[in-house]
């Protein structure tokens, strides 16, 4: 039986998606989310009323917010449940300009606590948004009120002064502990004030503090290989926190994902989609928001979902915030201790969220180039006589152009001493941390932790630098350890062939709930864990031409059982002429017997033509019956190039 949640969102959302539900239903109607019971009585400023369709025009509504269309979020009365960006940070809140009042009709349980957020961000142009013009911009007021029985008890008051004109919003975070109430009684929200104000309510919730609840932990360190971790078999002391908690989990030692680059594998990480099926290809392309995420489909199950995150390829821009009630983007990307920054940013969550049941994804562009982690980490590996004590190292081969360059061999062992020595500032700084302060807060036996990473990284094992353009081993294969509560089959190691795209239906089996009726590519890998399932899951990667590379074409790999087959399609003298060295000429075909050959140096197709056409046929039906997608096109924002240059991606 699904355990008792500790958490009701008032985010306007029913609580099951259709074929979706747990597999039992929480003991309590309490804890269910509001929007289950009945549609919330609103009443808005008149100068604010719209029309009650969200498809009305946005003019209404601050530029930073857009409507919410997390899935299962039901109907938008009056357009007021938004996703509303603060500088780096998403949230999930409802549009309450002054005078407005949100009522709910609601059930408390005993020992409850209300949690939300008020926000206001800067004001247009007043007459355009029908607010009205007329004396001193005053301040807004927001509180909270119980209403039963004919009394009302004020909760909560706040007041917020007008912003500056440096300040762009005022956020604030509260809880307020809850009367022990019999019967239903009304909570009220409501905000007074200044008329032109851009108000929110941001996140409201209540819940009760659970001892055992089930948290979710996904941890996604980019561009990280698992043949550099100890718990792989690296000979190097990368990883002593990793391998603490491989020994505490089920380490499956040939994951792979679906694509070579971040943007694309995070997408399938979150969707449980090979990229023929979520067809987000372009750093110009962000994801259908008909697909269900990961998210979606925790938080419409009554958890708590935020990220911390880089940036970058993994912004809110590209569609990853759906279903996340806080989506950061504030990582770190530009700093050398990205890691270590990530670490105290978690723990400042962990501290607020706690008493929640929550899912908590993590990423950290570190060990990605630049190779520049902080000292003594960055030299830990090096040689005395290393050229390099740091490299940008996509930069010095001259951009794109450059990543067929061949380099000494003592500059490349140089290259990966930088690489190794980002691995272990990570380990130390962010996973023995993080480790150490979940079972300080007694966390850390009810929480599911998956640690894996995006794509691997390229050493000139194929003749190139990075990832992005092939779709060799070394780009493909990266770390999958799970955690499970309990450290249940702690020590096991799985050589079976598993996916990225496994991970979602894996914590949703965890979580107890069904996902048998969900469009995805996945499975769960609880079958190979006790038994019942013996044998390598087919895995599907590809990549097309895009900002890493716009001179490659699209490859295509596919392994089935240790056969793996690569499809590329040869370039133009054009494309060729575009690089600074000359890529290596490669087969239309290429087919690797990965138990003889796991370095892939032997392209044995001519003599496994067989193998090679029952192959390309399995990846002609998959493409064949892929749905068309409806991705959305968008233009990188100034914030998102720095991001990007800082990775190296653009020039």
């Amino acid at each position: 039986m699904m355990k008792k949640t500790g958490v009701i969102l008032l985010s306007l959302l029913p609580l099951f998606l259709a074929g979706c539900s747990s597999r039992s239903e929480p003991e309590s109607r309490l804890y269910r989310f509001i929007d289950n019971l009945d549609e919330p009585n609103i009443v808005l400023h008149p100068a604010r009323q719209i029309a009650p369709e969200p498809s009305v025009t946005d003019e209404v509504f601050p530029a930073e917010s857009s409507p919410l269309l997390d899935m299962g979020s039901g109907g938008n009365p009056h357009g007021i449940k938004r996703k509303l960006m603060l500088k780096g940070r998403v949230v999930n809140a409802l549009y309450c300009p002054p005078k407005s009042v949100l009522r709910y009709r609601i059930s408390l349980p005993e020992n409850s606590k209300l949690d939300f957020g008020i926000a206001i961000v800067k004001n247009g142009n007043p007459e355009e948004r029908g607010a009205a013009v007329s004396g001193e911009k005053r301040g807004t007021t927001f509180l909270v009120n119980l209403e039963a029985g004919g009394g009302r008890q004020n909760i909560f008051q706040k007041y917020l002064p007008p912003l500056e004109a440096e300040e762009a919003f005022a956020f604030q975070l509260f809880t307020v502990d809850l009367p022990d109430t019999k019967g239903d009684l009304d909570i009220v929200f409501e905000t007074h004030g200044d008329e032109t104000s851009r108000s929110f309510w941001v996140n409201p919730l209540y819940f009760q503090k659970q001892e055992d609840n089930l948290n979710v932990i996904l941890i996604s360190v980019d561009t990280l290989r698992a043949d550099h971790l100890g718990c792989y078999g690296y000979d190097r002391a990368t990883s002593s926190h990793i391998d603490t908690l491989a020994s505490d989990g089920v380490t499956f030692l040939n994951a792979y994902a679906s694509s070579p680059w971040t943007l694309p594998s995070h997408i399938s990480l979150m969707t449980s989609l090979h990229g023929a099926n979520h067809q987000v290809a372009y750093e110009d392309e962000s994801l259908d928001p008909s697909i269900p995420t990961l998210a979606d489909i925790l938080r419409m199950n009554l958890f708590y979902c935020a990220a911390l995150t880089g940036g970058g390829f993994v912004s809110a821009q590209y569609g990853f915030s759906k279903g996340f009630n806080s989506y950061s983007d504030e990582g770190g990307i530009l700093r050398q201790d990205s890691a270590e920054h990530l670490f105290h940013s978690a723990l400042r969550w962990l501290e607020r969220e706690k008493d929640k049941r929550f899912f908590l994804f993590l990423h950290t562009f570190q060990p990605h180039s630049p190779y520049a982690c902080p000292s003594p980490y960055r030299s830990a590996f090096l040689d005395e006589g290393a050229r390099w004590r740091h490299i940008d190292l996509i930069s010095y081969l001259g951009g794109m152009p450059g990543i067929y360059r061949e380099l000494p061999e003592n500059d490349r062992q140089n290259i990966i001493d930088l690489y190794d020595g980002e691995i272990r500032y990570t380990d130390e700084t962010l996973i023995g941390p993080l480790i150490a302060a979940l079972k300080d807060m007694g966390l850390y036996d009810r929480t599911l932790i998956v640690f894996t990473s995006d794509h691997g990284e390229e050493f000139f094992e194929h003749h190139g630098w990075g990832h992005g353009h092939s779709l060799y081993e070394e780009s493909l294969k990266v770390p999958l350890i799970v955690k499970l509560p309990g450290s249940r089959f702690k020590g096991m190691k799985i050589a079976d062939m598993v996916r990225l795209v496994d991970v979602f239906p894996t914590i949703l089996e965890e979580a107890g709930i069904k996902y048998a009726d969900l469009d995805i590519d996945g499975q769960s890998i609880f079958p190979l864990i006790t038994g019942e399932e013996k044998g390598d899951r087919e895995f599907l990667a590809d990549v097309a031409a895009n900002v890493l590379a716009s001179r490659i074409p699209q490859r295509i790999a596919m392994s089935q059982g240790k056969e793996k087959l690569i499809l590329n399609k040869g370039m133009s003298p054009e494309d060729l002429g575009f690089f600074i060295s000359p890529p290596p000429v490669l087969d239309p075909l290429e087919f690797y017997d990965l138990a003889q050959d796991p370095d892939e140096r032997q392209n044995i197709v001519e003599g496994r033509a067989a193998a090679a056409n029952r192959i390309i046929r399995r990846i002609d039906e998959v493409y064949k019956a892929a749905r068309k997608r409806k991705t959305g096109k968008m233009a990188l924002d100034e914030e998102l190039k720095k991001q990007l240059k800082a990775l190296g991606y653009i020039r």
